[in-house]
């Protein structure tokens, strides 16, 4: 009888050691992963799993530190294991989200924050993820929609405004874009996303001082991105400071940034200032460098330089480049008068002029008519 009650004693005291090392265990793991040690935090947190597989906090520790960790596929595995005991666990169904994202899994991604929505159609941080799984699948309506939504349930969301602003203007709506981009102005106007959105509003209402403002606001926090360097030197050249947008193209030049953009812009400086011969080398680099839509626009204005200083048989070659890139009536009649200015063969001009006549284009028809009967006569002349 004695020994029995002695035993029964041992083994109380045993099963409480038991206890007591798992919350020990657990203590350690957490605070491993307070400290984003989660490689060492695994070895205690799986030890507490294994004492109580049924338990959803150790479950779902588990899997953390495996996604901190990399592992998805061991992670999805134990937020999986937490929906087999409870299918609306928030944390597993979030985790699981996320995971999804990083694997580029957007569909499974915005199924996953669907439930999340149905179990908590308040929760704005839900909506605010639904609408960026959306953007990233290219669907822009109904990121605006979950992103309107999770502005609504939390109006102070410096993140949500700033990218619900940014799809205003895709949806090509600034006037909504202008209103909810006030609001993040009001709530932090030195926020310097918030700053390049707005110069971005106001780029699309052609409110040039709005953009210098809100761009060199973020440049004195020492913020020079090239994209909106780029932006306030054009700005500066829409209102004829040309020697503030020059500054800031050459900047972009100096750090390398340049594109063909930058030089196009510089040219166009340049030639309102007469300095021809900086205007037509940029106009060459736009050029070199061109591989948007542009390239036509470039050779077209490099040809109008060229017709300026009357050297018609540069101008001819770069608007027969313009017409080549983007065919339009209106370049096969400056192609046929900057010929006929620079060859002795008249035939080149005639060729021309006698495509623009046949285009049905009336802007130049009477010239171009007049101008064909008289080659065809001179060139009979000299035939003859």
């Amino acid at each position: 009888m004695l020994i029995g009650l002695m035993l029964i004693s041992f083994l109380a005291k045993a099963q409480e050691t038991i206890v007591l090392d798992i919350e020990e265990q657990y203590r350690k793991g957490v605070a491993l992963m307070n400290a984003n040690q989660y490689a060492k935090a695994l070895d205690y947190i799986f030890e507490c799993q294994r004492s109580d597989a049924k338990n959803l906090d150790y479950q779902n520790r588990l899997g953390y530190c495996y996604f901190q960790m990399g592992n998805f596929l061991e992670a999805k595995y134990s937020f999986q294991a937490t929906l087999k005991l409870d299918s609306t666990n928030i944390t597993a169904l979030s985790n699981l989200a996320a995971i999804s994202e990083r694997e580029l899994n957007y569909r499974k991604a915005k199924a996953y924050y669907s439930e999340l929505i149905e179990l908590d159609s308040t929760n704005s941080y839900y909506h605010r993820q639904q609408a960026l799984v959306a953007q990233k699948q290219s669907d822009i309506a109904s990121a605006a929609i979950h992103f309107s939504k999770a502005h609504r349930l939390n109006e102070r969301d410096l993140a949500t405004i700033n990218d619900l602003a940014v799809i205003y203007l895709e949806l090509k709506a600034p006037e909504y874009a202008r209103q909810v981009i006030d609001k993040g102005i009001a709530i932090d106007s030195n926020n310097i996303r918030v700053r390049y959105t707005n110069a971005r509003v106001c780029n699309a209402f052609d409110d040039y001082a709005g953009v210098v403002g809100a761009i060199q606001g973020a440049m004195i926090q020492g913020d020079s991105t090239p994209y909106f360097q780029m932006m306030v030197g054009a700005a500066y050249l829409k209102m004829d400071s040309i020697n503030r947008a020059i500054y800031h193209f050459t900047r972009l030049i100096d750090r390398e940034k340049d594109s063909e953009h930058t030089h196009h812009y510089l040219a166009l400086a340049y030639e309102v200032k007469e300095e021809i011969e900086k205007s037509t080398f940029h106009f060459g680099e736009a050029i070199k460098k061109g591989i948007s839509k542009k390239v036509p626009r470039y050779h077209q204005d490099l040809a109008e330089l060229y017709e300026r200083k009357k050297q018609y048989g540069k101008a001819y070659e770069h608007y027969r480049a313009a017409h080549n890139y983007a065919p339009q009536n209106e370049l096969l009649f400056l192609i046929a008068i900057n010929a006929d200015r620079y060859f002795k063969d008249k035939s080149i001009a005639l060729r021309y002029y006698q495509k623009y006549a046949s285009s049905r284009d009336e802007k130049y028809s009477t010239y171009a008519r007049q101008r064909i009967d008289e080659l065809i006569e001179l060139l009979h002349q000299m035939k003859g």
